[in-house]
């Protein structure tokens, strides 16, 4: 267990001097329906006045698109930006109709990437670049999202779209350069403006965040503040003000990790929720709480981490959970606005922890967790990748330690179509919710993304294209 530095509220607001900070309204104001987008109203989401709630997963393609590229020796790493290189409408359809006939999916949340995270495989795997010279996004992806976002409004089903994804590290090499009117801001203002206002009038997008889980870097502010989060704070607030302005019919969220609001760091029970100072002026100097500029709360929950030990005893980690979401809730929900879990699952450890032990567990995990969220009035789970990304078949794969490249503990070996092994590093298998079976083409649906298809069950899903609401 780590040793640290806890603080309460008042003393964080002592030691980084915002005693000076009153809450203000966000930048939304509940508006008029407008035809095909999600709104809010009373503190709950409505499409087209019916009520509505985000039931679904964290997309980055399927098995049907190639979601690893190949770095030699038969070898290849798992990326969440494979789908965008491969693109096919036709898989992505195919994979929505899928989640909606499966999971009574009505949203998903895609990612875009960061200049960094996008940079090595443009360099070294023949992408095509995301961005043009002045930070805006290329037309080649434009017309995917858009493409995106026809196909999900098409099968019944929202987006909340995740811009800059991989944008923390950035922030923590170069604060300066993200200061107002530093370069990567400028760049930046430029992609998320390109980017909504080529979105604005598609009601397949709901929403956007910026970045993912970007206010907290553990090892140089998770257990104290530092100069980082009102650096980055600042910069996703003037991202949220551009996007209300070019995209005003779609809603705003962040997505940051939820933490047991009884823990005493200054990030919980979220650090979207953390008073922070206004120190690049972007608030006319006013200490703010990104909570106060976004529409609903979309933190990610992974409450227990499971373990060998926990072998026959998963109840107790349940439980758990299911104490860190009421809390969570009672903290969150202070705020009068919707809260979904933008992403939703659990770890293990070690990562090659025996699939048949994490899958019971996750299949034990699922119904309670929701069902509980539902009756504290959680609006939606977002699962994380629910769709497998490759084809593991039983008996012709295995999970191996790994000592390859430091930030993948894993790796699978999966024998070949013509013989042979291939091993892939950075992707963990333990979060779908769809599995394979012996034969067949596509995955079975397991206990868990049987509880999250049941999940709100009151709440109909939109209509399909030619087709009544429900059916």
């Amino acid at each position: 267990m780590r040793k640290a530095a806890l603080f309460s509220a008042i003393g964080i607001l002592a030691a980084i001097g915002l005693g000076c900070y009153q809450p203000v309204r966000a930048l939304a104001e509940e508006k008029p329906g407008v035809d095909g987008f999600v709104q809010i109203h009373d503190g709950k989401f409505e499409l087209e006045g019916r009520p509505f709630v985000l039931r679904g997963t964290n997309y980055f393609g399927s098995w049907r698109e190639r979601t690893t590229f190949d770095v030699g020796e038969d070898m290849a790493f798992g990326t969440v930006w494979g789908f965008y290189k491969d693109w096919s409408p036709a898989a992505v359809d195919e994979d929505f109709q899928f989640l909606r006939s499966r999971m009574n999916t009505t949203a998903i949340r895609v990612g875009t990437p960061s200049i960094e995270d996008f940079a090595s495989v443009v360099r070294y795997h023949g992408y095509q670049p995301w961005f043009n010279a002045d930070g805006t996004i290329t037309d080649l992806y434009k017309n995917e999202l858009i493409q995106l976002a026809d196909i999900a409004r098409r099968n019944g089903i929202r987006i909340q779209l995740c811009l800059l994804w991989q944008l923390s590290s950035e922030i923590e090499a170069d604060g300066d350069a993200f200061k107002p009117g530093g370069r990567m801001d400028t760049l930046y203002a430029n992609q998320v403006r390109s980017i909504a206002a080529a979105l604005r009038d598609n009601p397949g997008v709901m929403s956007y965040s910026i970045g993912n889980e970007v206010l907290v870097r553990w090892k140089l502010n998770g257990t104290h503040p530092s100069w980082f989060e009102a650096r980055a704070g600042g910069f996703i607030l003037r991202r949220l003000r551009e996007l209300r302005t070019e995209a005003p019919h779609q809603l705003l969220t962040v997505d940051e990790g939820a933490s047991h609001a009884n823990m005493m760091y200054w990030h919980c029970p979220g650090p979207e929720f953390a008073v922070l100072p206004d120190t690049d002026g972007c608030n006319g100097g006013r200490a703010f709480r990104l909570s106060d500029f976004v529409d609903y709360h979309g933190g990610h929950f992974y409450p227990v981490m499971l373990t060998p030990e926990d072998a026959g005893h998963g109840e107790a980690k349940v439980k758990d959970a299911l104490a860190q979401l009421a809390s969570y809730m009672k903290a969150a929900r202070a705020d009068r606005k919707p809260v979904v879990l933008g992403e939703f699952g659990f770890q293990i450890k070690p990562a090659t922890l025996d699939p048949a032990q994490s899958g019971a567990f996750r299949d034990a995990f699922y119904k309670p967790v929701l069902a509980k969220g539902e009756e504290l009035g959680l609006q939606g789970a977002l699962t994380w990748l629910a769709l497998p990304m490759l084809k593991l078949r039983p008996g012709h794969f295995t999970i191996e330690p790994s000592t390859e490249n430091k930030y993948s503990p894993m790796e699978l070996h999966v024998e070949k179509p013509r013989g042979g092994m291939e091993r892939i590093l950075f992707y963990a298998p333990h979060f779908a919710l769809f599995t394979w079976g012996p034969t067949g083409d596509t995955p079975n649906a397991t206990p868990a993304a049987e509880a999250l298809a049941g999940a709100w069950v009151s709440v109909p899903p939109p209509a399909v294209e030619g087709k009544s609401a429900g059916k």
